[in-house]
C-alpha cells in the first residue's frame, strides 16, 4: 500500500509541476494530461487495493468493498464532513470489533441515536469541565464492565466452555490423584516442597506452562522464571500457589470462573474457558519491585 500511495503522490507532484510551469499553455493539454493521469493512478491503485484485500481475504467481495470505497471518495469533501467520514470510519471498525468480541451485533439504532445527541450539542468545554467529564466517564467504565459481562455470560461461546469445562472436571473425579478445592480447583501434587506456604502477598518465583484442556499449549515461564504478585494473578492461580511451598510442583485445573472469567484474554483465552497449569514454585522473590507481571498471559 505504501507504494502505491507513494506513486499517486508522485502523480499529484507532477501535476503541480505543470500547472506551475505552463500556465500560459491552454488549460485542454492540462486537462488532458490530469485525465490520462486519473486513468493511470486509477488503474494502478485499485488493483494494488484489490490484492491487499485478497491477500487477507480470498473470499472478499470486491463489488460491495467498492461501494463502501466509492461512497468515500465520492464524498464531500469540506473539513467538517471529512473529519465526521473519519469518526465513522472508526465506529465501522468498533461495529466489527464489538462482533467479534460478542458474538452478536451492537444495537445500532440505539447507538446512532444516543452518538447522535450527545454529537450534536457538545460544547467547548473548559479544562475543569473537561477533568469532570472524564471522572464521569471512569465511573460509566464500571457500568460499561458488568454489562460486558452479562452479554459474554451469555454467548454461545462462553456457554460452550462452560460446559466443556464442567465435562473435562467430572472425568477428573475418577482420577484418584486429583483433589478439590471448595472454590472449584481440581489439582494433582506431584512433589510437595518444603518450608512454609506462600501468602498472598508474597510475589513467587515459578515455572509454569498454561494449556488449554484439549492439550495445546498458551503460556509458559520459558528457560527463566517468571515472578508473579499474588495480589495481581487470576483467582485460581493465586489460590493454587498459596497452597504449596518451595519446591512444590503441581498440575491445576482452574474452572472459567476462576480464570479469566467472562472476558477471556487477549485473544488467547476465551471467555470462561477451563486451563490448565503445570506450576514449580521456586520461592519468593525478594529482589527490588518492578513493574508486576498482571497474570499469566498468552504470548
Amino acid at each position: 500500500m505504501k507504494k502505491i500511495l507513494a506513486f499517486a503522490a508522485a502523480g499529484l507532484l507532477m501535476v503541480g509541476f505543470v500547472g506551475c510551469n505552463e500556465k500560459s499553455n491552454a488549460s485542454k493539454e492540462a486537462q488532458e494530461a490530469m485525465d490520462s493521469l486519473s486513468m493511470l493512478l486509477g488503474d494502478q491503485i485499485g488493483m494494488g487495493m484489490a490484492q491487499q484485500m485478497l491477500s487477507k481475504d480470498s473470499t472478499a467481495d470486491l463489488n460491495e468493498a467498492f461501494r463502501g470505497l466509492e461512497f468515500i471518495a465520492n464524498a464531500d469533501t469540506s473539513k467538517s464532513f471529512a473529519a465526521g467520514m473519519e469518526f465513522g470510519m472508526y465506529i465501522a471498525q468498533m461495529y466489527n470489533g464489538i462482533e467479534e468480541q460478542f458474538g452478536m451485533p451492537i444495537n445500532k439504532t440505539v447507538f446512532v441515536e444516543h452518538l447522535r445527541k450527545a454529537f450534536t450539542s457538545a460544547t467547548p468545554l473548559t479544562q475543569e469541565q473537561m477533568m469532570k467529564m472524564q471522572e464521569d466517564q471512569m465511573k460509566q467504565q464500571e457500568t460499561v464492565q458488568r454489562l460486558q459481562d452479562r452479554i459474554m455470560a451469555e454467548s454461545p461461546k462462553a456457554k460452550a466452555n462452560k460446559e466443556a469445562g464442567k465435562k473435562y472436571m467430572s472425568k477428573l473425579k475418577n482420577d484418584k490423584s486429583y483433589k478439590f478445592t471448595k472454590s472449584g480447583l481440581a489439582y494433582k501434587v506431584l512433589a510437595e516442597g518444603e518450608g512454609k506456604n506462600f501468602s498472598d502477598t508474597d510475589v513467587v518465583k515459578v515455572n509454569y506452562v498454561g494449556r488449554h484442556i484439549d492439550g495445546s499449549e498458551f503460556d509458559k515461564s520459558g528457560d527463566q522464571p517468571t515472578s508473579f504478585d499474588l495480589q495481581q494473578v487470576v483467582p485460581g492461580f493465586a489460590e493454587m500457589i498459596q497452597m504449596m511451598k518451595p519446591g512444590s510442583k503441581v498440575t491445576v485445573v482452574i474452572p472459567g470462573e476462576l480464570a479469566y472469567g467472562a472476558q477471556g484474554h487477549r485473544g488467547v483465552i476465551e471467555p470462561f474457558e477451563t486451563l490448565v497449569f503445570d506450576i514449580e514454585t521456586l520461592g519468593v522473590d525478594d529482589a527490588p519491585k518492578r513493574p508486576q507481571i498482571a497474570m499469566p498471559q498468552g504470548r
